[in-house]
């Protein structure tokens, strides 16, 4: 008999779901692209599968318990809110996802639109792409764009979530010569100490830092803190500050965001991620007309030696069932009992 797989997600474009589905096949897999968007199209398409991939998708406990062979749902994204972990467990099938595939790229992507606001680079190329270089003196570049700017040495980075991403991006914000403080109230006190970072409340973080980075991970547990950042949260930061989010775009109450950017209640925003995911957003979004917002499409996760990796997991995690062993990255180990009474 075969082992069925079906990938429910449409996220993927055509060549790089091909490259996933060959990968499969060559393991002896029955492979099926079947993109879904409601739970009874999940159902439908899933309910005979011994595996399932999905990312972001509604896999809710009406969904699990309809399907009826599956050992392993693997979450294509490191979020896995969408997912009732405990009717998984329940049903005895194992929940895991790519673990660490892109945390160096996430961190360098971080790093970048940071840098990239500090020194308006967007704005700056935008102007000359404009012809406004026009002599030496470069009058609206060095009269509008440029001041206020300042010395990235000495500023402070508050990181919100000191997850794995989090602590990559420590060493690299400090190599720029930043003071580096993080909010992450279910942390270990021993893991800021060996990262070396100070850890502080919320409100503190938002009042003193010229940078605040958004890496926290969104579990089914932290739903409650969806929109995190409201205007309230805004206005508690520097007028010169900027706001980086490499997350999650639930985090940030996007309307509240506008209306700081637009009224100066902070400097800026470099934005990987966005609410509306992942459809994206219009082209007459109202985030899209302001000068001091970079918008990165949710990209910060790739490199070609990631996508390498990020297939590879996905493999190895089905391969790990079909051969009666527990895959890495495992999301629910607790499942392990259930699992061994319903499959054997």
């Amino acid at each position: 008999m075969s082992f069925k797989v079906v990938m429910t997600e449409k996220i993927m474009p055509p060549k790089q779901t091909q490259e996933i589905e060959l990968d499969h096949k060559k393991m002896g897999v029955d492979f099926q692209t079947i993109p879904c968007d409601t739970e009874d199209e999940i159902i439908a398409a899933a309910r005979d599968a011994d595996a399932v991939i999905t990312l972001m998708q509604p896999y809710s406990r009406r969904v699990i318990e309809n399907l009826q062979n599956c050992k392993l749902i693997f979450n294509a994204g490191t979020g896995f809110d969408s997912i009732d972990l405990k009717a998984a467990t329940e049903f005895g099938i194992c929940v895991t996802y790519p673990g660490n595939y892109c945390t160096e790229e996430v961190s360098e992507h971080a790093m970048a639109l940071l840098l990239a606001c500090a020194r308006k680079i967007i704005q700056i190329d935008k102007a000359v792409k404009a012809g406004k270089w026009g002599s030496f003196e470069k009058v609206e570049i060095r009269g509008e764009i440029l001041p206020p700017m300042f010395r990235i040495e000495g500023q402070t980075l508050g990181i919100i979530g000191l997850g794995r991403t989090g602590r990559a991006t420590v060493p690299k914000a400090k190599g720029f010569g930043m003071k580096v403080i993080a909010f992450n109230p279910d942390l270990p006190a021993d893991v800021f100490k060996e990262t070396g970072v100070e850890a502080v409340s919320l409100d503190y973080l938002l009042k003193v830092s010229d940078f605040v980075l958004i890496q926290a991970a969104m579990r089914p547990e932290l739903k409650q803190i969806k929109h995190m950042i409201g205007m309230e949260q805004l206005k508690l930061m520097k007028p010169t500050a900027y706001l980086i989010n490499t997350a999650r775009g639930s985090f940030i109450d996007q309307e509240a965001l506008y209306t700081a950017l637009a009224e100066g209640i902070i400097a800026g925003a470099g934005l990987d991620v966005m609410e509306e995911e992942p459809a994206g957003i219009n082209v007459d979004h109202p985030l899209l007309t302001l000068d001091n917002v970079i918008i990165t499409a949710h990209t910060a996760y790739y490199s070609e030696q990631s996508w390498a990796m990020y297939k590879q997991r996905i493999c190895d995690a089905v391969a790990s069932i079909m051969e009666g062993r527990w895959p890495d990255w495992l999301i629910n180990p607790e499942v392990k009992d259930n699992f061994r009474q319903r499959w054997g």
